[in-house]
């Protein structure tokens, strides 16, 4: 996966794995600590908080358990540990993990291999909480368009990492493979935003900017920013502006087609 070859030390910059392997243990343990956002939701309020999931994959039994914090929707703080719950692979580096039970005992949830983006939601009094790592879309098409004359590119070399602050306000866009052109041809591997707006929604975020120059001063300044991070974040939508081009984003945070937007 050359698009992350960036992206995926970012991501592993929250994320830290340690080997729990031994010689004189057959089992192949992986643990790895993770910022993880969470927005609790209560019809149309939703609460935002931000905590850390220890969680250790079990290569040998293809299980998964972690113990991770967030708020509830009256924003009291809580801690949910989960059993040992089987990985079924279901497509590519993507496995899918889950709780089987009543109310607050179900769970489910994907995991990314290759990338390491962690995503899951339960009920907590019954009330939904969805939860993710910072939100990588490795999986999603940009398409370059000239307003001039209609002429544009599509293609699938970039992704999307987006970093939110501890409140939910703001959050950092890295872009790789940034391709501000109709030719295909990659400019930059690697372009950090700062400081763009973000609001938590029933359904996932919005992303937003008027205005906001890159990591590479003077270059790639971005305008018009609008990302809709929808179906519980499962997807992305959005479009920004660069260099007198249209931009246009779309998508999933994992290689499968998001068929129940409201799991």
């Amino acid at each position: 996966m050359k698009k992350l070859s960036v992206l995926f030390f970012s991501m592993l910059a929250v994320m830290l794995f340690t080997a729990c392997t031994d010689n004189d243990d057959p089992v192949n343990k992986q643990s790895f600590t993770s910022t993880i956002n969470s927005r609790a939701i209560d019809g149309n309020d939703v609460v935002f908080s931000q905590g850390t999931a220890k969680a250790e994959v079990n290569f040998t039994d293809m299980t998964m358990q972690f113990t991770s914090d967030y708020k509830d929707v009256n924003g009291q703080s809580r801690t949910i540990t989960t059993p040992e719950m089987k990985m079924t692979h279901l497509n590519g580096s993507i496995y899918q993990f889950e709780a089987t039970g009543n109310g607050d005992d179900a769970m489910t949830g994907r995991f990314d291999m290759a990338t390491g983006m962690l995503w899951y939601s339960f009920y907590k009094d019954g009330y939904p909480v969805i939860s993710t790592s910072h939100l990588l879309y490795a999986y999603s098409t940009t398409t370059v368009i000239n307003p001039d004359n209609g002429n544009h590119y599509s293609h699938k070399q970039s992704a999307y990492l987006f970093a939110l602050d501890t409140k939910g306000e703001k959050c950092v866009m890295k872009v790789s493979n940034f391709t501000p052109n109709i030719n295909g041809a990659i400019e930059a591997e690697e372009l950090q935003y700062d400081g763009l707006t973000v609001t938590p929604t029933v359904n996932g975020y919005t992303i937003t900017a008027s205005e906001v120059e890159s990591s590479m001063r003077g270059f790639y300044t971005i305008t018009d920013l609008n990302i809709v991070l929808d179906a519980q974040c499962r997807v992305i939508n959005g479009s920004f502006k660069c260099k007198d081009l249209d931009f246009t984003i779309s998508g999933g945070l994992f290689n499968e087609q998001v068929i129940d937007i409201d799991e």
